[in-house]
């Protein structure tokens, strides 16, 4: 078996150029193969930045020396591309939301294990040091009682805050003006989807499975602001705010409340690529422990994971099953704030 992993990236666009390509460029396992993207400008400009090559057409890419392909293109189109890539027989990182749909996410994960290929989703917050931390703490402070998380994206701080730790970004105008006028359209589907997903998926990694009973949105026309109300596994009292966009700094945190102790988790804007704060109350001992980390950039070990399952059959971090159940949870909210409108 190689020590290193051949990817291939599907997409060259804002995530891959801001978050995924410098991690690739960093990780110890793996080795960047070719860029693929439909825009040539996109395609030839990250391939010159990241001395790859270009290709223009995922059929070239799948059948190039690739073991592994990430996928970073707009949600809608990620069920079909993946499906592609399984049916050429490479494993896949997935950006998330892991499908459209949950039965084509179902789908995905059927032809995965069917081929004993690894899908993994790119909820990259699971590899935080801190994130981990907390949820290697929770059985330290007993059974949950309340938990709460919120994700609260800046509106007008997010520009300069993202010019500040983004590399030169490449647009390719006519790119750009086709995803504008398609988030336009479904704004709120699409904000709930790819902001919501991760406080969603990180509540069930820190609370186990939980469910909705009930949620309502606050929006005009640019702010989205949805509340939910559920129950954890055992019983703990849940709610979940998800804001895009807060006039304020950016703020994401979750407090999980025990019958033995508190966790305390804050963390930053990912592009920053700082760990995650992380106090553990243990009322036993009336102390908090608090852990410093080193290597926290977690899209580097979001990577590095995916290669050590590929190569070597470590245990996978974020599996198809955890993409389906966020995209469950995401869907119950939806029907949940159209419930609680139609009563009003």
């Amino acid at each position: 078996m190689s020590e290193y992993l051949r990817l291939g990236v599907i997409g060259c666009g804002r995530i891959s150029q801001a978050a995924h390509l410098p991690a690739i460029a960093k990780a110890e396992n793996v080795r960047l193969e070719a860029v693929c993207d439909a825009s040539t400008a996109l395609a030839d400009a990250m391939a010159q930045r990241h001395g790859t090559r270009a290709l223009y057409s995922i059929t070239e890419l799948l059948n190039a020396s690739v073991d592994a392909v990430l996928i970073a293109i707009p949600d809608r189109f990620h069920a079909e591309v993946a499906q592609q890539a399984l049916r050429a027989g490479k494993h896949v990182i997935i950006e998330k939301p892991i499908a459209g749909t949950i039965a084509e996410a179902e789908e995905l994960r059927d032809m995965a294990a069917s081929s004993k290929l690894v899908l993994q989703v790119a909820s990259m917050k699971r590899f935080d040091p801190g994130v981990q931390y907390a949820v290697e703490s929770v059985g330290r402070i007993g059974p949950l009682r309340s938990v709460v998380g919120w994700y609260r994206v800046m509106s007008q701080l997010r520009a300069p805050i993202e010019a500040t730790h983004f590399p030169p970004l490449v647009v390719d105008p006519a790119v750009q003006s086709r995803e504008q006028e398609y988030k336009a359209v479904h704004r709120a589907e699409h904000l709930l989807a790819t902001h919501g997903i991760h406080t969603v998926d990180l509540l069930r990694a820190l609370a186990g499975d939980y469910s909705i009973h009930s949620a309502v949105l606050s929006n005009n026309d640019r702010d989205y602001s949805w509340h939910a109300l559920g129950l954890a596994h055992g019983g703990a009292a849940l709610s979940l705010e998800v804001t895009a966009s807060v006039h304020a700094e950016w703020s994401e945190g979750f407090d999980l409340h025990g019958e033995r102790g508190h966790i305390r988790l804050r963390c930053p804007f990912p592009f920053t690529r700082q760990p995650s704060s992380v106090e553990v109350f243990d009322e036993s001992t009336r102390a908090y422990s608090r852990p410093v980390f080193g290597d926290s950039d977690p899209y580097e070990r979001q990577i590095e994971g995916f290669a050590r399952t590929v190569l070597h059959g470590a245990d996978a971090i974020s599996t198809a099953d955890d993409g389906i159940e966020a995209l469950k949870i995401i869907n119950r909210i939806r029907v949940a704030v159209d419930q609680s409108a139609a009563a009003l």
